[in-house]
Formats: structure tokens, sequence, C-alpha cells
């Protein structure tokens, strides 16, 4: 049944064919007389279109040039360049700002090393001593006329020191030192030990912490007088620190000394400040020829591990030299 249904409509398909033939001229003609109306259907919706659009372009320049139009402008372009700039610092920056802020938990930063030096040991030594500065007897140090004082501050030698000082002065100046200058570092331990014989303060200390304060009072261009005051005043840029050995104002009124008699204390003499920092060095009992003594003693004066080690190296730099 369904196989004869088949073969008529396989019959059937040549007269479609032909009546389908016979439709399409008309079909085509319909459409060519169809597209003149719709261009111009097309061509009307264009320019309504188009007057729409200069009307409301009319409308926007009058509403601009209205004073809440500007304002309105103003505002819009301020929000546009903000954003801008900060679109423009996330790209180029994109790590920039504390972690909390792009949301990340911030990782803790490794703790620095010391640099050099720290009172537990890793000091292995002080610094070189140097060649000793006990060229003349203590009591010609102490008091020229052989009684000896009771403390530094009242010590009464002469401006540039006894002639031993002198002497022994003069043999280390290949080390590039101020010889008013060694002559104040080799009083300073001579009288440090007469006062604080546990200290065992050298004159390289003395010499290592001048150099690296002020250049044996030389800093800037000055430099030290015979009667061991600098030709100007040395006061620190940043705490007003005073003289060639840099003493902060409160720390000289309590250490204050007159080492070289004269009857004064003045933090710009050498002698003094000298004598004031060996007596500060040595306080609480200190044993500078013991490392954590010696570091405990230079970290109290400035308590900097980078200071600490410049002191350090200078002062063994002219212990070895001295004695070389």
């Amino acid at each position: 049944m369904w196989f004869a249904t088949l073969l008529r409509r396989i019959a059937a398909l040549p007269r479609l064919a032909l009546k389908a033939l016979r439709r399409s001229p008309r079909l085509l003609w319909r459409a060519v007389k169809a597209t003149p109306r719709a261009l111009r259907l097309g061509a009307k919706g264009v320019w309504r279109g188009t007057k729409a659009t200069g009307r409301g372009l009319r409308a926007a320049y009058r509403g601009l040039r209205a004073p809440a139009g500007r304002l309105s402008v103003q505002v819009v372009l301020t929000v546009l360049a903000l954003a801008g700039a900060l679109a423009a610092g996330w790209l180029v920056v994109p790590g920039a700002g504390p972690a909390w802020s792009f949301g990340t938990e911030p990782t803790p930063e490794a703790e620095e090393t010391p640099l050099a030096l720290s009172p537990e040991g890793a000091l292995d030594a002080a610094p070189a001593p140097g060649l000793p500065a006990d060229t003349a007897p203590v009591g010609d140090i102490l008091d020229p006329t052989g009684a000896a004082s009771e403390s530094p501050t009242s010590a009464a030698t002469s401006p540039a020191g006894p002639a031993g000082l002198d002497a022994w002065a003069a043999d280390l100046s290949d080390l590039g030192i101020p010889q008013r200058a060694l002559v104040a570092y080799g009083r300073g331990e001579l009288v440090s030990a007469a006062q604080n014989p546990g200290c065992n303060l050298s004159w390289t200390t003395l010499a290592g912490i001048g150099a690296t304060e002020t250049t044996h009072g030389t800093i800037n261009g000055n430099q030290i007088q015979a009667d061991g005051t600098t030709l100007t005043d040395i006061i620190g840029p940043i705490h007003g620190e005073w003289g060639p050995m840099q003493f902060l104002p409160s720390t000289w009124e309590h250490w204050k000394a007159d080492g070289d008699g004269d009857g004064t204390s003045d933090p710009h003499d050498i002698d003094d400040a000298v004598t004031a920092a060996a007596n500060y060095l040595c306080h609480d009992n200190r044993d500078m020829s013991r490392p954590e003594g010696w570091y405990a003693a230079l970290w109290s004066y400035n308590p900097r591990d980078d200071y600490v080690k410049k002191v350090f190296d200078r002062a063994d730099e002219y212990g070895r030299k001295s004695t070389a």
C-alpha cells in the first residue's frame, strides 16, 4: 500500500516542477515592483532618523551651554581623569601599596643580621692595643709637679703634654692622626690607667672614636690649635652634639672633665673631651681588654652596630700600624 503511494508521488514530481516554473516569473515580477517602494520607505526612515539625531544634538548642545550643563561636564571629565589615573597606576605598578590593600596576607620579612658585632661573642678580640703611650711616668701626666692628683679633672699638664708624649706622637706621624690629637689620646690612656686601673682602655679606641666622629677634630676644614681647642666649635647637624668627640649636651653635663687642667671643662677642647670620653667608656667597671666589655662600652657611646664596627676597624688599624 505504501509502496503504491510512493510511486504515485514520484510520478507527480515532473508536473509539480513545471507548475513551479510557470509561477516563478510572476513572483519575480512582484519582487521587482515592490523594490522601489521598499527603497522609498528605507530612505524616509534614514531621513527621519537623521532629523531626530540632529534635534537631539541641538538639545544636548543647548543643555551643555547652560550653567548646570557646564558643571556636569566638569564633573564627568574629573571622574574620567581620576579613573584613568587609577587604572594606569594599577597597570604600571600593580604591586604598590601594603599587601592588605590587595587582599593578601603580608609575609614577614626576614630579620636582618647584625652588621658585624654582637656582645655575645662575635667579636673575637678587642682592637689591637697599639704602641703603649706610657712614655712618661703617670705622675707627670696627672701632675707635672710629682704629686698625683685625685681625678683626671684636676690634671695639670702643659697644653701639648709632656715631652715624652710629644715624642711618642711624633714617632706615629705615619698614622695620619694630627699630632695634637694623638697627644690627647695618649694622655687619655694614661689618665684612665691611673684612675680606672681595671678598664684597660687603649688610646687606639679613643682615636677610633675621634676618627669616626669628627676625623680627629678636622671635619669640614677645622683644626685643633696648640691649646687643644678647635679652630671653630664643632656642632652636630642632627642632635647638636659638641666637640671633637661629639658629646650630647646632656651627656656632657654629666661627664664633663678638665683634661688639661686649665680650670674649665670645654667639650670643644680635645683634652677635656677625650678625658670625659675615657671616663664614660670605663664606668660600670668595664674591662675593655675583653671583647664583651669593649663592645658594651662602644655600644653605650653610640648604639649602632655600623658605628661600633667602624670604630673597631679604625682602632684596630691604628694599633697594628703603630706596632708594625
